[in-house]
């Protein structure tokens, strides 16, 4: 299929008016690939560090187990911005992972018979 001269010109131009819409696009491609590349040492990291805890909760993370909160003090430093307390509390009971303890023996359990109840 051939394309006359008029459609070339509108495409040449479609092409002019849409060029910066298209710079910006492969902008916004290039962060993304660089975010995802910064996205992965950061797990990296986090993976290293946090395999222990993985090891011992049954593959629970910190962000699982842990809930970082900032209250107030009601005072202020020299320059005037209120002073603020940082806590990392544990999320249990709300998690599903409570506190391991350890058992010095193994109770032996002993299946009950159960018995259908006596009508009179």
């Amino acid at each position: 299929m051939s394309y006359n001269k008029f459609f070339i010109a509108s495409l040449k131009r479609t092409a002019q008016n849409v060029s910066p819409l298209v710079r910006r696009k492969q902008k916004l491609q290039q962060e993304i690939e660089d975010r995802e590349r910064e996205l992965e040492s950061i797990q990296i990291q986090l993976d290293t560090y946090e395999a222990p805890i993985k090891e011992a909760t049954g593959g629970y993370t910190t962000e699982d187990l842990i809930e970082r909160t900032v209250e107030p003090t009601g005072k202020f430093d020299k320059d005037g911005n209120p002073v603020k307390i940082t806590r990392w509390v544990l999320k249990y009971p709300d998690t599903i992972v409570p506190p391991v303890e350890e058992k010095e023996e193994e109770e032996e359990v002993i299946p009950v018979a159960e018995t259908e109840p006596v009508i009179d």
